[in-house]
């Protein structure tokens, strides 16, 4: 069998064995959401960091807190799923900091990165997505995107580990640990404050004195202005990025007015998201924001291969790339963000959390459509039984240890490898294990698959969600419920084995996990196809599934 390799052009990937390709970032594998600009990958312009402290300016009237006794500082900071909370004020203990605001033009000192972590089954922390924030109080608060702060898809965020710049040519150093106390997922804009030390130990807010952002007023910026962009691009060693570019228009949003966004010609990456868009003053303006604004056509345009991620001790194509191309380009104004704020230092919390979601409820009465002939039938314990065997640094296909296996390896792509036959109505059956990745990466099986822009997607995450969606030219389209992931507690979750079916008989499309039914809809946009094996990425590549006893039926008519 002959296997064509992909290179993510549209020419490669039509009519090849192995599938694969860099996803829009508004379209498919950046439907799980929230997590939109969150970091992992890379930037399209550097330079250097800037100078260092000047003669401090006039510094901006201080939001002014109640005196009193600092509210208590948890020993683990936590974001659980909670419905939308609101408690009394608790002030911050009054003080005179001793230092001002940095006057720097390029104040990158009072840029962190925020790592956030959930817990292992074996009680320890991973860190599973990465964004930056802004220092805007010396006793630790800090400005950034509500959705690199709370959790994602229903995954319950146990820390969130802040990591302080120290030097514009080192790594930011992990210090600390912090909690939200002021989020508005709408803006996406969340106000963060430091709690404890990374062994637990609670911090004394009034002698942090870290160094922090002036805030500007962005009600004052106009066209052409020149804006300076810094941030992470991922996790673990990257230092601190810079991108320059201008204030290139401005979008209305109800009820946030004409300036509810900012658009800039910079080509941000989306690790930067959160972080600090500062204008000629050195002042901040402005929080990139990948929500609402960004290009709908913007995607990783070259993605190499620059650290060692992996920690081997050789950057090759093992480890994570680094795409040089940028995610998001719009900001939200720094005005918009004043009044969490002012009511962080005021000692209140309010913070609004999804709830864990509900399984929807299906739009079809649907019950499982009996099998007849097999189709096509293999347990992968012979090696010369078809599939394709091929490797890349995006993406390594192939039978292993008696199953096959997609391993992913790059971030927003993804795999899939087909049979080369030809069906009309089919009923799937496989058995996924997946072995290494983040939970939210999707995997499961395609049926009438014609081409990359011509094909149904049956897709699970180990985060207990799925969907069904139509593969459209330049598009991917989601077919259950009002175009979101849906939550199934059908979805075994974690690095472990669903059994899936997915039956296409007619204009009927259904999922099934585990012997449950857990989508259906009727589609009849196509009649026959190809099956196929997938596997897709998205901040974060690593994400290896292991296919196991695949049957195709016929339906028994």
């Amino acid at each position: 069998m002959q296997v064509a390799v992909c290179i993510g052009s549209e020419g490669a990937m039509k009519k090849v064995w192995i599938g694969c390709g860099i996803v829009l970032v508004v379209g498919f594998l950046c439907a799980v959401a929230g997590i939109g600009g969150l970091a992992v990958i890379g930037w399209l312009t550097e330079e250097s960091g800037g100078s260092g402290l000047s003669t401090p300016a006039a510094v901006i009237p201080t939001l002014t807190p109640e005196a009193g006794t600092a509210s208590p500082v948890p020993a683990v900071p936590q974001a659980t799923s909670t419905p939308f909370t609101a408690t009394p004020a608790q002030p911050v203990a009054a003080f005179t900091p001793a230092i001002t605001p940095l006057a720097d033009k390029i104040p990158y000192r009072a840029v962190v990165q925020i790592v956030a972590e959930v817990e292992t089954e074996g009680g320890n922390l991973r860190p599973v997505w990465s964004g930056s924030g802004t220092i805007v109080d010396p006793r630790g608060f800090i400005l950034t995107n509500a959705h690199v702060a709370l959790p994602e898809k229903g995954e319950s965020v146990a820390a969130l580990e802040i990591l302080i710049t120290e030097a514009e040519d080192q790594p930011p150093v992990p210090k600390y640990y912090a909690r939200v106390v002021q989020a508005d997922p709408k803006l996406d804009l969340a106000v963060l404050r430091i709690t404890t030390d990374l062994d637990g130990n609670p911090v004394d807010a009034n002698t942090l004195n870290l160094p922090y952002a002036r805030l500007g007023d962005s009600s004052k910026l106009h066209l052409g202005e020149p804006i300076v962009i810094l941030g992470y691009p991922g996790i673990g060693g990257n230092t601190i990025t810079l991108t320059r570019g201008e204030v290139s228009g401005f979008t209305a949003e109800k009820p946030y007015g004409r300036r509810a966004f900012i658009k800039t010609s910079a080509a941000i990456a989306g690790g930067n998201s959160g972080g600090m868009a500062v204008n000629a003053a050195g002042e901040l303006v402005a929080i990139p924001t990948q929500l609402g604004s960004g290009s709908e056509d913007s995607e990783v345009v070259d993605c190499r291969y620059l650290a060692d991620t992996n920690g081997d001790g050789v950057i090759d194509e093992n480890d994570d790339c680094v795409p040089t191309g940028g995610f998001i380009n719009a900001l939200r104004p720094i005005n918009l963000a004043k009044p969490l704020i002012a009511a962080a230092l005021r000692g209140e919390v309010a913070v609004e959390i999804e709830e864990t979601p509900t399984p929807a409820p299906l739009p079809v009465v649907v019950t499982p459509w009996p099998t007849g002939e097999v189709l096509l039938q293999d347990d992968f314990s012979d090696p010369d039984s078809g599939w394709p065997i091929s490797s890349s640094k995006d993406s390594e296909v192939g039978y292993h240890n008696g199953k096959y296996r997609i391993d992913v390896k790059a971030p927003n792509w993804e795999t899939w490898a087909y049979a080369g036959e030809d069906f009309q109505d089919v009923i799937i059956e496989v058995d996924m294990t997946k072995v290494s990745g983040d939970d939210t990466s999707d995997f499961g099986v395609l049926c009438r698959y014609q081409d990359k822009d011509h094909a149904y997607q049956f897709a699970i995450g180990a985060d207990g969600y799925y969907q069904i969606f139509r593969w459209e030219p330049d598009d991917e389209k989601m077919l259950l419920g009002d175009g979101e992931w849906l939550f199934s507690d059908a979805i075994r979750e974690g690095n472990v084995t669903n059994h899936l079916r997915a039956e296409c008989v007619g204009d009927m499309l259904a999922l099934y996990v585990n012997g449950k039914l857990i989508g259906a809809v009727r589609d009849a946009a196509y009649t026959h196809g190809d099956i196929a094996l997938a596997v897709g990425t998205y901040d974060n590549g690593g994400t290896d599934v292991r296919f196991d006893n695949l049957a195709v039926y016929a339906p028994a008519h």
